[in-house]
Parts: C-alpha cells; structure tokens; sequence
C-alpha cells in the first residue's frame, strides 16, 4: 500500500490516476489550507502533523473517492483542532466556517463541518452501525474518511512511536474488528482489508525503543515554536548574546 506523506506525493498519486487540472487544484487548496492551520504542529509520534493529514488523503485516493472527499481528507478535523489563531478551542464558530469556506469552498467546507457529527469512537461506532442504513451517501463517504483517519496512524507503524499511546491503542484493540466490519458495510473490502493488516503488524511488532519517542513523552498533538518565533526575553541567554554580537559585528562592519 502506498500512502504519501508529502503534498509532491499526493499530487503525483492524483495525477497518475488521471484527476483533472480542477480537481488537483481543489486538492491543492487544501493543503495549503491545512498547512495554514498545523504550521508547527507535530503528532505524539513526532511526525509533523501536516503529514497526517497528506497520508489520509492518499488513504482515500488509493480508494479511488472523488477529489472533493480527498480534500476533505486533508483537513478533516480543522474544527476539532486547528490552529486559527482565535484563541479558542475545539469548536465550528460562524467566523472559522467562513475562513474555511473562503479556502476551499462551500462543499469542501460543509464535508468538514459534518465530518465532526460523524466520528468513530468505542462509544459511537455501535449506533453507526446500527443506523448505517439512515445515512446518506455523504455520511457514508465521510465515515470512510474517518476510518483512514484511523488507518493512517498505523500504516507506518507511527501508534509505536507515540510518546504515550495507551489511549489510541487501547481504544483501537477494543472496536479494531468493528472497524474492519463498518468498511466492509460501508462497501470498501479493501478497506477491511488494510486496517485488518496494518493493525495486525503493529500488534506484532517490536517494541520500540524509548529513545526514538518524543523525548517529552507526549500523548497529543503539539505546537513546537520556531525560535525566532519566541518572545525575546524568553530565549536563552546564550541566544540573545550571540544576538548582540552579530549586530555590533555589522555596526562595525557599515563604519568600516
């Protein structure tokens, strides 16, 4: 299975399989969009969180879903956590719903917006399955977003490199056969399929270790600010020296 972890990646992945011009480039709205709203965020495994979301769009269009559910992919939980600069948290205000609309447009947006009512959890897949039946072919598209979104963690082994991942893998191994059941419901065999492998091996594999994991022990996404990003007075010491010297170097430097 090939799952692309670049946005290069994933356009080459649409390209070969004969996307048109306006659907790369509803594709590519996206991820600048979502590269807009994760610019410094990595997951607990250490993998920028960018990536994530470039690996469960080519999840889906390995599954040959439409462009749109692609470029939902990319940005599938934008409202749950995001970085819009508002201050707040989880949350689909009117202004957020506006920003995401005015990148990617209406229909991309309105996907996004309902994926949050459609979540897979141990505490909601069974009522999934029990009202699959009532749900349209959007829902049904957009729950097969989220069981990518599930896959996605797995598929490079990146659950084993979560600094803390207790609360995925366990959450996982508890409704991991459902999952296998919902794709197969939901008319995606090979779905079943890659989820049934991927946890499979993880499951097997060595334990890794503790070394090659976030040396924070993280269970969550997190914001890592850049340096030169950081409040000045809260750099370190040896930063703001080197500072004061580069600018008397290049004082020096204009009276010559």
């Amino acid at each position: 299975m090939r799952v692309a972890q670049t946005n290069l990646q994933l356009y080459n992945q649409l390209r070969e399989r004969g996307d048109s011009l306006d659907d790369l480039l509803a594709v590519h709205r996206a991820y600048e969009l979502l590269v807009s709203l994760y610019p410094a965020y990595f997951q607990a495994d250490g993998k920028p969180f960018v990536c994530h979301g470039v690996g469960v769009a080519s999840i889906l269009a390995e599954l040959d879903q439409p462009a749109e559910i692609v470029s939902a992919g990319l940005i599938h939980n934008v409202y749950g956590n995001g970085d819009f600069g508002d201050g707040g948290g989880p949350g689909r205000t009117p202004e957020r719903r506006g920003a995401v609309r005015e990148a990617v447009g209406r229909e991309i947006e309105e996907l996004v917006y309902r994926f949050g009512d459609l979540r897979i959890t141990p505490a909601t897949i069974d009522g999934l399955m029990a009202d699959l039946a009532e749900h349209d072919a959007r829902d049904r598209a957009l729950l097969v977003v989220d069981l990518a979104d599930h896959l996605e963690k797995y598929v490079d082994l990146g659950v084993l490199y979560f600094g803390e991942s207790d609360w995925l893998v366990e959450g996982t191994e508890r409704i991991g056969p459902k999952l296998m059941a919902l794709a197969s419901a939901l008319g995606q065999p090979r779905l079943a399929d890659m989820l049934s492998s991927s946890l499979a091996e993880a499951q097997a594999a060595e334990a890794v270790p503790a070394e090659l994991r976030p040396s924070d022990r993280r269970r969550y996404l997190k914001l890592i600010v850049p340096r030169s990003c950081e409040p000045r007075n809260a750099r370190p010491l040896v930063w703001r020296v080197r500072d004061k010297v580069r600018l008397r170097s290049r004082i020096r430097a204009l009276h010559g």
